[in-house]
């Protein structure tokens, strides 16, 4: 599968999880995308940890998941 740049590097589970996660409506309450789609919000962190992130990850520890999203979120801005 091609990404939307024409590169073959697959998009790692992480990123494919947390977009599926935050685009659900379901979770609208607890996170969602931001009023731009620019970045998303958790609105809720003890139900988000509880209750979200089990469903889509083996974990519900919501600073595993920050320090995760990190480095995405620093390797996008190197070079």
């Amino acid at each position: 599968m091609e990404s939307a740049r024409g590169c073959s590097n697959p998009i790692p589970p992480f990123l494919t999880k947390t977009y599926d996660m935050v685009g659900d409506p379901i979770m609208d309450s607890v996170v969602s995308w931001s009023s731009t789609n620019a970045s998303f919000v958790v609105w809720k962190q003890p139900e988000f940890a509880r209750d979200v992130l089990p469903m889509y990850f083996k974990h519900n520890n919501f600073s595993s998941f920050v320090r995760q999203l990190n480095t995405y979120v620093l390797g996008s801005n190197r070079g």
